[in-house]
């Protein structure tokens, strides 16, 4: 499975970002959430943070986006291969 996995998220890594692309872009309520963040980033860099403080929120972030990311490459790659599986089960590959 792990071989499968690693062929599949180079395969789909260039289809994912235009399909996702997309989506995304007409999809009002992701647009609005997303104008939502850049503000909340603003306020964040606003305030009066000391360094530590700073870094801190800069680590959070980052290890938040770093996990989102790792979540959605592994939900796209399940969705392919439920999608296969079920190609599969009603005799629609070549096997």
């Amino acid at each position: 499975m792990s071989n499968i996995k690693a062929l599949l998220k180079l395969a789909a890594d260039s289809m994912k970002n235009r399909t996702l692309d997309e989506l995304l872009k007409n999809d009002a309520d992701f647009q609005k959430r997303l104008e939502e963040e850049k503000e909340a980033f603003i306020a964040v860099r606003k305030l009066e943070l000391t360094a530590d403080q700073r870094a801190a929120v800069n680590t959070l972030i980052s290890r938040k986006e770093e996990t989102e990311y790792d979540y959605r490459v592994n939900s796209y790659i399940a969705g392919m291969i439920d999608a296969y599986e079920i190609l599969k089960q009603f005799d629609l590959t070549k096997e």
